[in-house]
């Protein structure tokens, strides 16, 4: 499918994606791709289910030749420019059908998730000996390299090691509620990252990207050089950040030790953090873990703080075209043209791609932990 300069590819299979036949190819309506540092990125697919010609006098050919079925592993690259980029690497889990009458045609529409899907299959009851968090993610993603999955395991900077003379880390969830709530324990993020080529897909556990190149400026109210569609909101939430404190009996020692958050460990993106405006009424969160030792305990109230920080949020839609990239989730993102308060760099938490014949925008929703530019110039 080729629209205004971008050009979407589509691979389908039933264990490795390949090209869809060209036939298969024309009956694509849209495609839409939700991606998110929070949740598994998932996809819909709409296509013509229309009947003709005599090898349809059964049924529509979307449902007897197609790749495109059920628990088909599906590929969609956008290319803008020269290099292709994988929106999006997974499982197809649920189809409808829709017949069709006099004032509609007929359609299939396939939805999916990512390749976390399979992590996400089967319950495990499981020991993890002398493993601390970080490697127990190693271990896991390990069962699935044969599916081209390949782990980025960023450790936690307080790691608390366990003796198997005094504990041993269980599991008792599938495998991907597992690591992801490591991840949540620490604050860090944990999602599937499709590419860099088709068949490939990275699993990344860690904090989240604030830090590295920017992706091009989104620009408001600047005349030809805006690239977004109708307008940009920002709300802030003072109610959002929250401090953790409390107490907990160091579980080696036996000592009883003081629990208590003081200031987010995250690169910072604003020159007027919420938190540091509204100190004297951020949220309280009791910590009441019990069982761990000091150092996990602040970890954890640590991550608590890290993870609520961000308390402006920015949306609207991008002009696909007008932008000349593919916006993409979980790394930073310039903003200029909405004033000091809004410029400046932000995290892209969601990403839902929109792609039909003769049309490509990106819904995003961007974070950061308060207002105003720290940087005096963005890319473009």
């Amino acid at each position: 499918m080729s629209l205004l300069g971008v050009h979407m590819a589509l691979s389908a299979g039933p264990t490795v994606p390949l090209p869809v036949p060209p036939d298969v190819a024309q009956r694509v309506r849209s495609v839409q791709v939700t991606e998110s540092d929070s949740r598994p990125t998932v996809f819909s697919i709409v296509l013509d289910a229309g009947r003709s010609g005599p090898t349809a006098a059964l049924d529509s050919p979307v449902l007897t030749t197609s790749p495109l079925r059920a628990n088909a592993r599906v590929v969609v690259e956008l290319t803008m420019g020269v290099l292709p980029k994988v929106l999006v690497d997974g499982i197809v889990t649920e189809t409808t059908l829709v017949p069709g009458g006099e004032q509609q045609r007929a359609e299939l529409t396939l939805t999916g998730r990512d390749l976390s899907v399979l992590l996400d299959r089967r319950e495990v009851s499981d020991e993890h000996v002398a493993l601390e968090d970080s490697l127990q993610v190693l271990a896991i993603a390990a069962r699935y390299a044969q599916h081209g999955i390949v782990p980025t395991v960023i450790p936690p900077p307080t790691m608390d090691p366990p003796l198997p003379m005094e504990r041993t880390p269980t599991q008792q969830a599938t495998d991907w509620r597992h690591i992801s709530d490591l991840a949540q324990w620490h604050g860090f993020v944990c999602y599937m990252i499709p590419g860099p080529v088709r068949g490939m897909s990275s699993l990344y556990w860690g904090p989240a990207v604030r830090a590295g190149l920017p992706q091009p400026a989104i620009s408001v109210d600047l005349g030809p050089a805006t690239n977004v569609q109708g307008q940009v909101s920002f709300m802030t939430d003072v109610q959002r950040p929250e401090n953790v404190e409390g107490q907990v009996q160091d579980a080696r020692t036996g000592q009883t030790m003081p629990v208590r958050t003081v200031a987010p460990t995250r690169p910072p993106l604003s020159a007027l953090p919420v938190w540091v405006e509204h100190q004297a009424s951020l949220r309280s969160r009791q910590f009441r873990g019990t069982g761990i030792s000091a150092a996990a305990a602040f970890a954890r109230a640590q991550g608590v703080l890290d993870a609520s920080v961000d308390a402006v949020t920015a949306s609207g839609t991008l002009d696909g075209g007008a932008y000349g990239t593919v916006l993409r989730p979980r790394t930073l993102v310039g903003m200029r043209g909405a004033g000091w308060s809004a410029d400046g760099l932000w995290y892209v938490q969601q990403v839902v791609h929109h792609v039909s014949r003769g049309a490509y925008t990106a819904s995003f929703t961007l974070q950061r932990e308060g207002s105003g530019a720290i940087t005096p110039v963005v890319m473009v």
